[in-house]
């Protein structure tokens, strides 16, 4: 099934690794126009935006951007539509940090690791949906933002990270159904376990490419690939992305541990 994307000017939020580089491919495949990869890194963005496969007509740009930074947000879409001289119409949030585990060391962790994870994870996401709606509303422009949730926001709440996702998943449950009255298509996927730089210790499973020991947690056996989450995003941020609007989409492979 060949899909379209709706917008065609997309910001990827921690798009330099993991999923949100596996996406910016996927969209560059399906034909978007604009790509522009954001992040604290301005290293590895431009390593990502050099390897990027795209066409003559197609552009990869990258934003410093720090997402905990809200006071920044107006800026960095400002400044977005600047470099590109079209709005940016689409918003891909996939950044995100993981200090405490789970089980109990939610209690365990320092007042400023839990600000960090909480700033970064679920205050950054919500006010930059909020910021980008406002800045699409202002504009009478039409839009899909997508946002990297987490299974964890499935599990019980023991760590700071699992809270955080619980409650980003919330928030696009509740706002994507009255977004979507004014035009912007807000949805989120949450991912099982995958093998990304937050979750180098999984590294010794396998993915059903990469060699490794199976993993137990899942029907599937294996851990989730970026690639596939990527799959499901530009499902997320194409035409069909509108009659899903307000939902999260679980891809966990049949997650044996979810807390229903």
């Amino acid at each position: 099934m060949k899909i379209k994307i709706r917008p065609q000017n997309i910001v990827i939020v921690g798009g330099a690794t993991g999923i949100g580089y596996a996406t910016a491919q996927k969209l560059l495949d399906n034909g978007c126009g604009n790509v522009v990869l954001a992040s604290r890194n301005l290293q590895k963005l431009e390593t990502a935006s050099k390897s990027l496969q795209h066409t003559s007509d197609q552009k990869i740009s990258v934003y410093e951007f720090d997402i905990s930074d809200v006071k920044s947000h107006n800026e960095m879409i400002q400044g977005i539509y600047n470099e590109l001289k079209v709005i940016p119409d689409g918003l891909i949030i996939s950044s995100g940090v993981n200090f405490d585990g789970s089980n109990w060391k939610g209690f365990n962790i320092s007042e400023k690791d839990y600000d960090k994870v909480m700033d970064i994870n679920l205050k950054g996401v919500f006010f930059l949906i909020r910021n980008f709606s406002n800045y699409l509303f202002s504009h009478q422009c039409k839009g899909n933002i997508c946002v990297v949730s987490s299974i964890s926001a499935h599990r019980d709440l023991l760590s700071v990270y699992q809270i955080s996702k619980n409650a980003v998943s919330g928030i696009v449950h509740a706002y994507g159904k009255h977004l979507c009255e004014r035009g912007i298509v807000l949805n989120c996927v949450e991912p099982g376990a995958i093998h990304t730089d937050m979750m180098k210790h999984l590294s010794g499973y396998t993915d059903g490419i990469r060699e490794g020991k199976p993993w137990s947690d899942n029907s599937i056996g294996r851990l989730l690939r970026t690639d596939e989450i990527a799959d499901i995003i530009c499902f997320l941020m194409s035409d069909l992305g509108e009659a899903m609007s307000g939902s999260c989409v679980l891809a966990g492979g049949g997650c044996k541990t979810l807390s229903w």
